[in-house]
């Protein structure tokens, strides 16, 4: 069984919520003075779950600079050492603020003082690219993937369990989109999709690590939603018809976790959006949303994992995360991976009837554990009220007594 840490959007720096993650003497919105160590208390939480790999899910840094990625990575690194996890089972991708968008405005000076005729796009692409290689320099000590991608950081890593496409949807990001959002490229893309398909019959955990949504998620206040990638469409189809099991990925702040089935898939796909380890109450929609870490239990069966969700509270360090609500709609141990049909839970439903004992969250059958508890609780009352009355709420011990 392999346990996985799931982190995003440390935005190391100015945009951080403490100085341990911040660059030395520089300033921040300071929001943990008198706080217990975040960065303490992560290390607690990661030795206590036996974390074996640490995955980042991008933005590791607030502007990209070359002294944010040297002590983010060195912030990264020490964690992992405390915790127990070897380097190189540190698997990073890159986000947006991963760019030195003051590099990519120095083409903006070249290119006003040239004349007519010129390639401005080429310039334009060149100097953009030049911006998002900023961390193949500043990064010297975690491991790259071992096959390379068409984009900065992007590439392969296989073991024994798993294979992970890294994707960087970050790379094409201006100083000045009309919008914000993210964008493989064509050459990303295709590289995607024939890496995918070169492991289509590989009956390991095939998991795809990158920083955008892949579609608009339900957000706790109505807004637009301009977090997806560009390509998020052709990305699915690719990712469903070559078997991909698990999306890992961040940028919005706002945790999220599903299953989804789509017809032409091979089979169900799980997406982690991993809301932010460390940015400031700002970015969290003012502190509405909590910085949020995430432990992924993966099965021996691919596809099937339990995700742990966890908070982080400045008097107590991170905890289980505490409520189900449009701010965090997670539970704190969620089973995802499976889909069934509702007639099969329904029937399991009413077979609960037939205990005259407390009944356990954890004894129940596998299709009523791989629902939210929410949805579980709704269903069990929809169901039954005619006949039972339920005492107690899931996740806790339930009776039912009949009327």
């Amino acid at each position: 069984m392999v346990r996985i840490a799931l982190i995003s959007d440390i935005h190391f720096g100015k945009f951080s919520r403490t100085y341990e993650f911040t660059v030395p003497g520089e300033p921040i919105q300071d929001e943990n003075e008198g706080a217990i160590s975040l960065m303490n208390s992560l290390v607690t939480v990661l030795k206590e779950n036996n974390v074996q790999y640490i995955f980042v899910a991008g933005d590791l840094t607030s502007v990209g600079s070359p002294q944010e990625f040297h002590y983010c990575e060195q912030k990264i690194l020490s964690i992992a050492q405390d915790a127990g996890v070897p380097k190189d089972r540190i698997i990073l991708g890159l986000g947006n603020h991963d760019i030195d968008w003051r590099i990519s405005r120095i083409c903006d000076d070249y290119l006003s003082s040239i004349g007519k005729g010129f390639p401005i796009e080429l310039v334009r692409e060149k100097y953009q690219l030049i911006a998002a290689s900023a961390p193949l320099y500043n990064m010297n000590q975690i491991t790259k993937p071992s096959e390379c991608g068409p984009a900065p950081f992007s590439g392969l890593v296989e073991n024994d369990k798993f294979i992970v496409f890294i994707l960087n949807s970050g790379w094409c990001c201006t100083h000045d989109q009309s919008f914000p959002h993210g964008k493989l490229s064509n050459n990303q893309l295709e590289w995607f999709r024939l890496a995918t398909e070169r492991y289509k019959a590989d009956t390991r955990w095939k998991i795809v690590l990158m920083h955008h949504h892949p579609f608009n998620y339900t957000y706790h206040i109505p807004s637009i939603d301009i977090s997806m990638i560009e390509e998020g469409s052709s990305f699915l189809d690719i990712a469903g018809k070559n078997g991909v099991n698990l999306v890992l990925h961040g940028h919005r702040h706002h945790p999220q976790a599903e299953t989804i089935k789509k017809i032409g898939w091979e089979h169900p796909i799980t997406f982690v959006c991993a809301g932010s380890l460390t940015v400031n109450s700002v970015h969290r929609s003012n502190g509405d949303i909590p910085n949020t870490l995430h432990m992924i239990e993966l099965a021996e069966e691919p596809g099937v994992l339990t995700l742990y969700n966890f908070q982080y509270s400045p008097a107590q360090g991170w905890i289980q995360l505490k409520n189900n609500c449009p701010e965090t709609p997670l539970d704190f141990e969620m089973m995802l991976g499976k889909l069934y049909d509702p007639e099969i839970i329904n029937n399991s439903i009413c077979k609960l009837t037939s205990s005259e004992n407390e009944i356990l969250w954890r004894e129940l059958d596998d299709c009523l554990r791989f629902l939210t508890i929410d949805e579980l609780n709704k269903r069990v009352k929809d169901l039954l009220s005619e006949t039972h009355k339920m005492i107690g709420l899931f996740p806790d011990e339930v009776f039912l007594i009949k009327k």
